[in-house]
């Protein structure tokens, strides 16, 4: 068996949670390397100097005041004005941006032609049939 399934079955071993197969395994393998035991002894040690020096340095009920706090967190109001306040200040640049090329775009449609209009307004102008049907009658009249 590879000595990283066997490590980890040490630190299983510790927790306590081995099966009667797994304990059997790691007591054999324990007495045939004395690696594997070198490991075992470290890692017991390290387990035992960590579980002393353990120091606490939250006040009592540390947990249970943390749980409560989430548990009774509530939405605030206006959940989703402030969604759409926090939307509005990220795009502000954008959106004001594309506010001044709107209006350039339709003061010059409105100077491009001769009425003011709805037509002049969105730059769309009436094409007549003909020029739908044949383009090239444009071309040609336009040549001339």
């Amino acid at each position: 068996m590879s000595n990283k399934k066997l490590t980890k079955l040490i630190y299983k071993s510790f927790d306590g949670a081995l099966s009667i197969k797994e304990a059997e395994l790691l007591k054999r393998e324990l007495s045939n390397s004395t690696e594997l035991k070198g490991t075992y002894e470290q890692i017991k040690k390290i387990r035992s100097a960590v579980s002393v020096s353990s120091v606490t340095s939250f006040k009592p009920f540390f947990e249970e005041r943390v749980l409560n706090r989430l548990n009774n967190q509530v939405k605030p109001e206006g959940y989703i004005s402030g969604w759409a306040e926090s939307f509005t200040v990220s795009f502000r640049q954008i959106a004001v941006s594309a506010l001044v090329l709107l209006c350039l775009l339709i003061f010059y449609n409105l100077n491009n032609g001769n009425n003011l209009s709805i037509e002049n307004l969105l730059g769309t102008y009436k094409t007549p049939i003909e020029y739908i049907l044949d383009p090239t009658i444009h071309y040609f009249w336009s040549a001339i």
